[in-house]
Parts: structure tokens; sequence; C-alpha cells
């Protein structure tokens, strides 16, 4: 294949087949079309699911169909499901005579306002131009992805009820005739039928053997050459389906190039079914948009049996709802008739438990498993729930615990398969001693997600098992303990406590014995009256005898006692342990909505699951085991793989800290919690946790204070409103936290703030600048919007800006804040052209600009909040593209990295303003030191969050808690040399005094802009 590296791919993914010699198959429907159309059927329905390969039909229908009766013309349906009738039939009308080559001089195309005052000229004066132009042939119009919409809506409603008002007039129209197509929703096919009554329908199926070979090996026939085996592999993955096949056959393709090969073997296709499932992964959502959540997870459940069977060679898979069970689900009514509809779509075999496709299966699999789908179940019911769920809330806070629990047994009747109630119920329960109902919850919650449920079921069994020991129910109780050692073998409190009962049993066993023994002395006696009794070895004989045949113990153990320092088990004396340590405890457990607890990690898990460690990974297993000393070695080893990632320092630090508790034997850890928006904005994140990974490391490797260590939790709020009240929540409920950095927005900020009011508890925030952000309980190591602003506004005063357009963004607190306080300090309002609101739709970047110059605008104010800086930058560069000449200055949310590579010359000349610059004077000490840990430079949002975690250690003192970390924190004077290079003082509203600093890009590089007057050399202040 010396000369295929200069060959076009010739296999299409995703696009339909426009050429005839590059389609293969589907004779009988074209022949069904045609049959159809001769007998003037005006209606012919196409069915299939999405991606089968119905729009290529469309497309060939003109080239199979005799041209000299009819006259095609295609029309994409895709986006007009909203909107009005008019807009849709004046495209129509666009599209044929455009398709037809119709001339404009002879046919006159209706406006859109025509159309909307009155639709039937579309139908009385337009198509009757087109049918004279026609002559004797016939008008097809083939309406292509009609259902490509939301599912809010009925097709017939939609496009503004665009096919009832061809059926209103379609029949008086002899020369007019219908191709629609159908196939998202199932009921869709149904509506049609009953609108166009007695309409033939032809579904569009997978391709049949000889269709599906002939797609297989005839685009490349002079390329490749595939072997039989390997024609078969293909087929048995696709099942011939158009879309797959072409997936499949475009990666061999590729990899047949680069590897020069002539021949496709099986072995080839397998080596590129990865790559194939990734090339198709944008059709395949056919499979999965349109579904119901039920059938969702029906679909993965099967998918995921079906795996299991192979796996485990076996020739027939499970029942899936036999595996929803074992996952904690409880099969409903929805759930049972979702299997029905799945076979009844063609998404299953005829054995109702096989995807019918292989690569589809293994699609689900790997986008799609269970464990993640099965939360979907949740959604359902979701609008009655979030009201009980509120009135449970509030019983529960007025100790109404019976109603509690009855408002959270009205949400699982509603739906069985809300999980987060699962956990809340049980505690209800837990709370009431009703230890039967909680276990049976918390066993489900443990079958639906083990990892973070294990715990709970255990320390539940443990407790129950410790109940069952109080009320001297020890056989009951074993059987708790013996059912935690079977999910956790090596658990010690639970082998102590059973041996423990297993002690007492025996020793109950030795008293009912003795007692019996008691009971028959007196019998003997009378038996053997002239015999005088004297040794003791005879009596004890007598009792030996006695208990043997009652089934005792036997004589050793009633006569024999054990020493001090030993207990006797199973008739043998042995050592009774001593446990002197401490023991970490769990952090406090409350059942949050949407799995909350996975989003919080002291060392158990990842948030950046796009970072690859593996000894991070291990690191991770022997945290979650307790093995500390394990896991610092092995977080120690993912520091070298990867310097730069602060999580993993973080991690290394806190299974130091509790190795050094466990060590010691004495108090826990110091704990402080830092939230971040991990899952969308992992380098923002990371910044963040340089500063506070640093600022540990430091206190920790000083010694800590009087011994203690201190731990840094690490939540995630992704950067979502409610996910931050909820992190918030769990924070506080979990006492060990003494206080809060963070959260990065203000708008999270803001959202989670009244929480850490209600408690008490103390928040520094490094990030977060809106005004609107206060209270007793807030300080803040970065300037506030009105400082940072002020000092803009100043600057654009100084560089005489007399006219000026601003971009913000009007529904986030630091943008709105930041524009505010710039306008309060530009004095004149006349100066501000125009407020833009950047997150409009509707924006025309361009026009504003335009219109700004035109009306003698200097400058640019780009005030976007962190989810828009992209916008800000585009802004940038229409400016830079039509020459402009605008100015641009912004706030410190273009301070970063992705400023300088998105931008590019753009943004040269940019002037933002910045809590912290690294070539500030005071700035350098503490920057080479970042430098030199993190093996690059750092942002202001590290050196904001290295002096947030400096306040929070600073503030620490003997048995320290959240009320005495308040009032330390209002009297903080941390000199320059113990920060990120200016001191650090809060004055009386938690609000740190220091003055924000200027930037400038010059040369695609931050510089530091000097104050009015100066040298470039001297200092920024």
């Amino acid at each position: 294949m010396n000369n295929s590296t200069s060959r076009r791919n010739p296999y299409i993914i995703g696009r339909p087949s426009h050429e005839p010699e590059k389609f293969f198959g589907r004779e009988s429907l074209f022949q069904f079309i045609e049959h159809n159309l001769s007998r003037g059927k005006k209606v012919i329905l196409l069915h299939g699911q999405r991606r089968i390969g119905v729009s290529s039909v469309l497309h060939q229908i003109p080239h199979k169909v005799a041209q000299d009766k009819f006259a095609f013309v295609l029309f994409d349906l895709q986006g007009y499901s909203h909107s009005s009738l008019s807009d849709i039939l004046y495209n129509l009308a666009e599209a044929i005579v455009e398709d037809l080559d119709l001339s404009s001089e002879m046919i006159a195309i209706p406006s859109n306002e025509e159309l909307y005052k009155d639709p039937n000229i579309f139908s009385n004066n337009f198509l009757a131009q087109v049918f004279q132009e026609l002559g004797e042939r016939n008008l097809v119009l083939l309406l292509d992805e009609f259902d490509v919409v939301s599912s809010d809506s009925e097709i017939l409603h939609q496009g503004d009820s665009f096919l009832r008002y061809l059926q209103s007039f379609l029949n008086k129209q002899k020369k007019l005739f219908i191709i629609p197509v159908v196939g998202r929703f199932k009921d869709d096919l149904q509506d049609l039928l009953d609108l166009f009554k007695n309409a033939p329908y032809q579904k569009v199926d997978l391709l049949d053997e000889l269709s599906a070979r002939r797609l297989i090996t005839k685009p490349a026939q002079d390329i490749l050459e595939y072997e039989e085996d390997a024609i078969k592999a293909i087929l048995q993955l696709s099942a011939g389906h158009p879309y797959l096949i072409q997936a499949i056959c475009f990666n061999l393709f590729i990899q047949a190039t680069i590897e020069e090969k002539s021949t496709v073997t099986p072995s080839d296709v397998q080596d590129i079914v990865d790559k194939a499932i990734e090339s198709a992964t944008g059709g395949l959502t056919w499979f999965w948009d349109g579904l119901s959540i039920s059938e969702k997870v029906v679909f993965s459940a099967i998918a995921e049996a079906q795996q299991i069977a192979i796996e485990q060679n076996q020739p027939f898979p499970e029942d899936p709802f036999a595996l929803l069970r074992r996952s904690g689900v409880i099969p409903t009514d929805d759930l049972l008739k979702a299997a029905q509809k799945l076979t009844l779509n063609d998404f299953l075999d005829d054995t109702h438990r096989r995807v019918k496709i292989e690569l589809v299966r293994r699609w689900l699999v790997r986008y799609h498993p269970l464990q993640e789908t099965i939360w979907k179940l949740e959604e359902i019911g979701k609008e009655e729930i979030n009201k009980l769920e509120g009135e449970a809330i509030q019983l529960h806070k007025t100790g109404n615990l019976q109603e509690t629990i009855d408002c959270y047994v009205k949400i699982l009747n509603l739906n069985p398969n809300h999980f987060s109630t699962l956990l809340v119920l049980a505690e209800r329960y837990l709370d009431v001693r009703n230890f039967e109902k909680a276990l049976e919850l918390y066993q489900r919650a443990y079958q639906i997600d083990s990892t973070h449920n294990k715990e709970r079921l255990l320390l539940a069994r443990e407790t129950y098992g410790n109940n069952l020991i109080n009320q001297r129910e020890f056989i009951k109780a074993k059987i708790q303990f013996e059912k935690v050692l079977e999910i956790e073998p090596d658990r010690v409190s639970a082998k102590y406590k059973l041996r423990d009962i297993e002690a007492e049993i025996s020793q109950q066993q030795l008293d009912r014995d003795l007692d019996i023994s008691e009971q028959y002395l007196p019998i003997l006696s009378e038996q053997t009256p002239k015999t005088r009794i004297r040794q003791p070895s005879i009596i004890l004989s007598i009792i030996a005898a006695v208990i043997a045949l009652v089934g005792g113990i036997g004589i050793y153990q009633i006569s024999t006692s054990c020493s001090g320092g030993q207990q006797k088990v199973n008739g043998s004396c042995v050592s009774i342990p001593l446990i002197t340590a401490t023991p970490i405890p769990t952090p406090t457990q409350t059942s949050i909505p949407g799995n909350i607890e996975s989003k919080i990690s002291r060392g158990e898990r990842t948030l950046f699951f796009s970072i690859t460690n593996a000894e991070r990974d291990q690191g991770l297993e022997a945290f979650q085991k307790g093995n500390y000393s394990q896991a610092v070695e092995l977080f120690q080893k993912a520091i070298v793989r990867d310097r730069k990632d602060p999580e993993v320092r973080i991690y290394y630090n806190n299974a130091q800290a509790r190795d050094n508790a466990q060590a010691r034997k004495k108090s826990n850890p110091l704990t402080l919690a830092v939230v971040v928006p991990a899952d969308n904005a992992k380098s923002i994140s990371q910044q963040i946790l340089r500063g506070v990974a640093q600022a540990q490391e430091q206190f920790n490797t000083e010694g800590g204070l009087n011994g203690r260590l201190l731990e840094i939790v690490i939540a995630n709020d992704g950067n979502n409103p409610d996910q931050a009240k909820q992190i918030a929540q769990q924070l506080v409920n979990d006492q060990s936290v003494l206080g809060i950095i963070g959260h990065n927005s203000s708008r999270m900020t803001q959202a989670a703030l009244p929480v850490y009011k209600r408690e008490g508890i103390p928040i520094v925030s490094s990030t977060s600048t809106a005004n609107t952000l206060d209270g007793n309980v807030f300080f803040r190591t970065a300037p506030p919007d009105e400082t940072s602003a002020k000092t803009l506004a100043e600057y654009a005063q100084r560089v005489a800006l007399k006219k000026v357009v601003i971009f913000y963004n009007p529904n986030d607190p630091y943008s709105n804040s930041f524009r505010e306080e710039f306008s309060k300090n530009f004095k004149d309002k006349e100066r501000i052209f125009r407020k833009v609101d950047l997150t409009d739709e509707k924006l025309n970047i361009e026009q504003e600009l335009k219109d700004s110059v035109s009306q003698q605008v200097q400058a640019v104010m780009l005030f976007s909040d962190v989810d828009h800086t992209s916008v800000a930058l585009e802004i940038a560069k229409v400016n830079a593209n039509n020459k402009l000449g605008l100015k641009l200055l912004g706030g410190e949310s273009l301070y970063n990295q992705k400023t300088l590579q998105d931008g590019g010359n753009a943004v040269e000349g940019l002037v933002i303003v910045v809590p912290w610059f690294r070539e500030a004077p005071q700035s350098k000490k503490f920057a080479s030191e970042a430098k030199q840990l993190w093996g690059g430079a750092v942002s202001w949002s590290t050196a904001t969050s290295f002096d947030a975690t400096q306040a929070f250690i600073k503030s620490l003192r003997f048995n320290p808690s959240r009320a005495t970390i308040l009032q330390e924190l209002r009297k903080i004077n941390l000199p320059a040399n113990q920060t990120s290079g200016d001191v650090l003082k809060f004055n009386h509203e938690g609000e740190r005094q220091n003055k924000p600093i200027l930037v400038k890009v010059e040369n695609n590089q931050f510089r530091c802009l000097p104050p009015d007057g100066a040298k470039k050399e001297l200092e920024c202040r």
C-alpha cells in the first residue's frame, strides 16, 4: 500500500451519502417508494432509528425514482421546531426555486410578511406557479430530520403546526406529494399515521448482509482487501448498521495507511474498536437521546449484564433486573415497561437480554456504565420530591422525628429509587433506634455505591451490635459483627467485639451448665447415702459426669480461673488487648442530595480525574484503608512524578498529619477546608490549591501546633450555586473543620455564605472580590472590587480616556459589582457610552464596537466573570481584526495564561488590575519560593490563597475552635515576610488593607505598569 498515503479516505462518518456510486443496498425500499408514488399515494412515511441512513435514502431517491414523472426537493426541517409557519414556508419556497432551478423572474417567492398575514398564499399562488413550470411532472417534498427537536412537544405541534398545514391542502393539490422522515420518538409515527390517514410507511432498518458487505469492501476496493474473517468481524460489531460500518472502516483505512498495509485482518478490526467508538460517539448518542430515564437504566443494565457474561464465559446473560436488584435498584413498573419498549424499538435482539449491535453495547459500557446511569433515577418525580425534602428538613429542625420519617417514606413511595433519601431516612431511623429499618436502607445504599456507603453500613451494624450487647442479646449481636467482617475482614474493632461476645456466650453456657449440675448433685447424693464423699476429685468427677450428660463444658473450665490481664475464651485464657491509641474519627456523616460526599476528599479520592498518576491512586487506596504511613510514601512518589499537582501534595501532608496523630496517640490533626471548582475550572482550582498546599507544608514541616499537624479538606463546588450550598452544609456539619478557604467565584461564595453565617464558621476568601460579600464570619485576602475598580478608574482618567464602553455580566456578583464601582469612580456618567451584557446570545460584537467608535469611544472595559472570559477575548479579537484602535482595560478575571494564549496579538496593550503580581519587588521572595516548589511561576490566586491559609494558621491557638479562630482573625497582623509580599491585616469589615496592582500585556507577557511619571525600573506602586 505504498501509494495509499496520498489517497483520500473513501469512508464517510456522519454525513449523508450524496453520490449514487457510494450508496449500497435499500433496493426494496426504493421500489416501495416508487410503487406508492406511481399509485398516487400523497404521503409516504419513512421511519427508523437515528443515523440508520434515512437522510442518505432521501438524497438517493431522485437517483432511484424516475425523474421524468417526479421532481424532488429535499428540505431539512432541523432547527425549525420553534419557528413560525411563515418562516418555514418562506424558506421552503426558496429551496423549491433553487433546487428545481426555476427562474425567479417567472416565479415570485412570497415574502415572510405576506405569508404571515396569509399562509394560503403558499399553496394557492406559489405552488400553482411551480406546478405550471414543472409541466407534467409532480412535486415531491422530501422532509428530512423532522423530529430533531426537543422532546417537550409533539411532532404535530412543532414548527407552528407545519404538518397540519400541509395536510389541510394536500389532497387539493393533485401534483404535490410528501415523504417525511420520523424516527427519534416512537409516538411520532403514530401521530403522523393518525394525521395522514392510510399513508403507507416503511421502516429503514439495518442493511442486509450483502449490502453491508458491499459497503465494507467497495469504497476502498482498489486500495484495501478485506479478509473474509475481517468482514465477519465488522458485521458482528455493526450488525449491518451503515453508520457504524463507516466508522469502523474509516479507522481501518487510517490504520492501514499508517502501517502501509493493503490487507485488513480480523486482528486489525479488533485493534481499532476503541477508535471507532470514539469516532462514532457523536452519532451514537441517537441510541441514548430520546430514551426515557427508565429506558436508559435498563439499557445500561442489559449492556453490563452482557459484559459480565462475556467476562465469565457464560452462554447467556443474566436477567438485567436481577443485576439491578443487586445494585440496589427496585424494579418499578416504569422500569419493567422500559424493557418492553427497548425490545419494540429494536434496541435488543430476540432474546431481550442482549444489545442488538455489539459496538453500541461496548459504547454503553464505556460511556454509560450502570453505576453512573442508575443515579438518573433520582430525577423521577423531582419537583414533588424537592417539596417533600424541604418539609422534612423543617420538621427535623423542630424535632418532629416521626413526622420527619413519614415525610421521607412518602418520597420513597413516590420514587423507590431516590437514593439520596435512603441515607437520610436511614439516619432518622437510627435516631429513633429502629435498627432493622435503618440497616435495610443502609444495605441498599451500599449496593448502590459500595465505596462511599460502606463505612456507613459498617458503623450502623456496629451501633446495632453494641445496642444488642447492652441488652445482653449476644447471639444477635454476634450476627451483626460477623456481617461487618464479611465486608471488611480486617476491621480490628469488629474483631475485638466479636471475641468479647464469644467469651460472653461461653460464660453464659458455662453458667447454664453449672445451674444444671447444681440441680443434679442432690439427686446423686441421695443415690449414695452410705458413702461419704470426702475427696474433691470424686465430687468433681460427679459434676463432670453430670455436665457431660447435659452437654456441658468440662471440669477444667469450672475449676480454673484466669490470671490478671486475661479472660476465658472457648475454655482458654487469653490476654485482653490494650487499646490506648485515640482513633482518628471519621468525619461527621450527613446525607446530602447528589452524592455530595464524592465531591469532598481528605485523601480518599481524587477530584481531578483527568490527571493520571499511578502512585497517587495507590496512595488514595492506602489512605482509604487507614494505612497512613504507606500513603505518605506513595503520595511522596506521586509528587516526584508530578510536582506541579497541589492535590497530591495536600494529600501527602494530610497522610503525614494522620500518621503523626496515630503514632503520638494524641489529638487529631487541625483541619481546614478549601473549596474550588474542580469540575470545570481545573487551572484556577490548582492555582488556589498551590497556595494552600504551600502554607500547609510550611506549617507541618515546622512541627505544627503543639505537635498537631494541619489537614486540608478539598471540596469541589463545580462552579454551581446549588452544589456550593450543599458543599457548605456538608462542611459545617463536619465539626472537625475549623474554617473555610474559598470559594473561587463571588457567585459561589454568595450562594454558600448564608450557611457559614448561620453556623458561625469563619471563611477567608482568596479570590472572591464582589462588594456584596460581607458578614461577621467573612474575610478576604484579595482587594474588594471597590478598591480594584477605583484603581482602574483612576488610571483611565490619568491616561485621558474621555468615553468608554463597558462589557459585563449583570447576573454575576463580581462582574456587576466591578461595573458599578468603576462607574461610580469614573465620575461623569456621560463618559460611559454604553453598558453591554456580554452574555446576551444576540450580542453582535462587531456592530457594538463599530457603533462605539462612531460615538468617539476610546476604550473597552472588559469586566467579564470567569465563565465568560472567552467572550471578552473575542471582543479583543474583533477590535484587532477590524483595526478599530480601541484601548482595552479589564479586571483580574483576565489575568491568566489563557488570556495570553488565546488572545495573542489582540490583547497586546491590555491593562488589567490585579491583587498581586509576581514581578513586583515586594512579591519576588514568595514568587521565587513558590517557583522552586512548583517548578513554574505562580498566579495571584496562588499568592492570595497562601495568605488566606496563613491567616488561619496564625489564628490557631491551644485547642482551637471556630469561635476562637474568628476572634483571632480579627486581630491578625502578619508582616510581609510571613505572607506573599504584603502585610496582612483585616479591617472591621474583614477586608485586607492593601492596594491592587496595574499590569499591562507587552510582547505577550504581563508587565508591571509603573505609576504616573515613574520609570519602568521603579516599583509598581
